[in-house]
């Protein structure tokens, strides 16, 4: 059954250079490299604050970051000033001083804001992007522009605007497995900072562990030490064969991944006098989706790509964190290294839409490629070479994928 709605036309709430739609790691570095560059910036959120992973999903650490310059350079240096960098490796951070540092950014490059906003719909003129449906308080309204860079980490836009995307591994479509991110208090001093999995170890010493995989189906988890004493994130959770570009596969796969932290508070009181008192300090507003749709561009990272290190004539980002799968059918990690390669321009240029970038986990690669260039510092520089190019392609009236064309 169809419900037909109450008007099929919306007021126009702006017309701006470049729209950036999704404001965690990818978007921020869109949109602030966009207003560097002397484009006007709508910026959309679906949450009340931007960081995405970053501030809403507890993510942490900083991966990828230690080899960039520019926005990711910058943020470490202004965290490390404030006292809110350090932790695991140190390349952890404080993820509230992220979001408030975010905000003066926002604030600095006068970018036009909007948060609990979600994009809802491309509006098109044949195959040519010309802005997005929101929906918000204010009700719907429509943000038109010369240029859209998807940011969302699923390629919402692109997917809905007619980009080709493929999901998951070759052959069965398989993806990776979600996580929710949980922040505990309590953590003894004396427990080695750079220890992720000791605390592990000696909880498996202490009881069944195929009962604690039937529990949590994930056996190599993390502590993730954060610059304030006591505190620190755990990645533990896994949430197999959920969808996070589905709606409802989304919402069970949230309240799964709940589930599973209640779970692992009561495994933790077996390990109180190696990891202390511990205690949950704070659940994340998003959970951590690893894959969902990969938009397929101009240009496809392979795994050749991946396995030879090979360099691009356009290459935007040196991926250097490794191949990291978390395996969707086993309770483990399959993870190799490689020499470093890069992702040219035209994996951000999807096919069959014009106006439209994107940038973050969502561009162009196969599932492997995809299992390393999808961590944060990745994002930050590929939205950063997003916005630049948004910026130029408003500034000298060409469109993306012809910048994209005559780069390689």
């Amino acid at each position: 059954m169809n419900v037909t709605r109450k008007t099929n036309s919306v007021p126009v709430r702006n017309k701006t250079d470049v729209l950036v739609v999704g404001g965690g790691p990818a978007g921020f570095g869109a949109a602030i490299a966009a207003a560097r560059a002397g484009a006007r910036v709508t910026l959309i959120e679906q949450g009340a604050m931007l960081g995405g992973m970053w501030t809403l999903g507890l993510l942490s650490p900083y991966f990828d970051n230690w080899n960039k310059q520019d926005l990711n350079l910058e943020l470490k240096q202004k965290l490390q000033e404030r006292g809110a960098w350090g932790g695991l490796w140190d390349i952890s951070f404080d993820h509230v001083a992220m979001a408030m540092l975010l905000d003066e950014y926002a604030i600095e490059h006068e970018l036009d804001l909007m948060l609990c906003t979600m994009a809802t719909e491309p509006v098109m003129e044949g195959n040519t992007l010309r802005g997005v449906i929101v929906e918000n308080k204010s009700g719907a309204q429509a943000v038109l522009a010369d240029v859209i860079i998807d940011c969302t980490g699923d390629g919402d836009i692109a997917a809905r605007a007619g980009a080709p995307f493929e999901i998951g591994r070759a052959g069965d479509g398989v993806f990776q497995p979600m996580t929710m991110m949980f922040k505990i208090g309590g953590v003894r001093d004396d427990y080695p900072r750079d220890d992720i999995i000791g605390w592990y170890n000696e909880l498996v010493k202490r009881c069944d562990e195929k009962e604690l995989l039937r529990e949590i189906p994930y056996n190599y988890p993390a502590i993730i030490r954060l610059p304030r004493r006591g505190e620190a994130l755990l990645q533990w959770t896994h949430v197999k064969h959920h969808l996070g570009c589905d709606g409802e596969q989304l919402t069970n796969a949230i309240l799964e991944g709940r589930k599973q932290v209640r779970k692992a508070m009561k495994y933790l009181e077996l390990i109180r006098p190696v990891l202390g008192e511990v205690y949950l300090l704070e659940l994340p507003s998003v959970i951590g989706v690893r894959e969902t749709r990969r938009i397929t561009g101009e240009y496809v990272i392979s795994d050749e790509d991946v396995k030879t290190g090979r360099k691009q004539p356009d290459g935007i980002c040196c991926v250097t964190f490794g191949v990291d799968i978390h395996e969707p059918e086993k309770p483990e990690q399959t993870c190799w290294t490689h020499p470093g390669f890069d992702i040219p321009f035209r994996s951000l240029v999807p096919l069959k839409v014009e106006n439209l970038l994107t940038a973050g986990r969502c561009i162009s690669g196969s599932f492997a490629a995809h299992a390393a260039y999808r961590v944060t510092g990745n994002c930050v520089t590929t939205g950063e070479a997003a916005g630049r190019a948004a910026a130029r392609a408003v500034r000298e009236n060409r469109s993306v994928r012809d910048l994209a064309l005559s780069s390689r």
